[in-house]
């Protein structure tokens, strides 16, 4: 559910943290140039995806030249920034469940996941029915679809998720049909 991602989101975020405060002590310890440059590189850009992944080499790199010519607390933190390295390129975190799930019984869950306004994803895959009991009519679906349940067909609005999610102001809502365009899920999705 969503409120237990927000829950990985927030332990790998404040472990991130960690990593960063262990770097910033790094610079100002006496390491190499070139460590200390990628090290300002990866503060500067900690949340940027594509830079964390083209300094997460260089880095542990960086890091194992520089153990063997340490002694004391600099050895001991430039061990604890290897025994980190998983966490220096900036993940994406996914959110991913049914319409049932999304519009019904996780709905408050997932309202507050997104008031919380943390830095993660939520695919919402919405087959307008409850699929997994036979295909009920649900939340998602749309006014006068026939479902079981809903023979004469729906006669409520389906709920706008998408929209209520969106008057939050910081959340930014793709809505696609898979098989109308693969391209455009794709790009959605990245």
């Amino acid at each position: 559910n969503a409120e237990f991602v927000l829950g990985l989101e927030t332990g790998i975020s404040r472990r991130r943290e960690k990593l960063a405060m262990h770097c910033r002590k790094a610079i100002e310890e006496d390491i190499a140039d070139d460590l200390k440059d990628l090290l300002k590189s990866w503060l500067a850009n900690m949340n940027d995806p594509d830079v964390t992944r083209d300094l997460r080499f260089k880095i542990e790199e960086g890091v194992s030249r520089e153990i063997p010519r340490s002694i004391g607390t600099k050895r001991d933190l430039l061990h604890t920034i290897l025994r980190l390295k998983d966490l220096i390129v900036k993940k994406s975190i996914w959110a991913i469940g049914g319409d049932g799930w999304a519009y019904d019984i996780g709905y408050g869950g997932l309202d507050h996941v997104i008031a919380e306004n943390h830095d993660l994803n939520i695919l919402v895959l919405d087959t307008e029915v409850y699929s997994n009991t036979g295909g009920q009519a649900s939340k998602s679906t749309p006014i006068g679809a026939v479902a079981k349940f809903a023979a004469k067909g729906k006669s409520v609005r389906k709920k706008d998720l998408g929209r209520m999610a969106m008057t939050y102001g910081y959340v930014y809502v793709a809505s696609v049909a898979m098989g109308a365009s693969k391209k455009q899920f794709l790009d959605a999705i990245i």
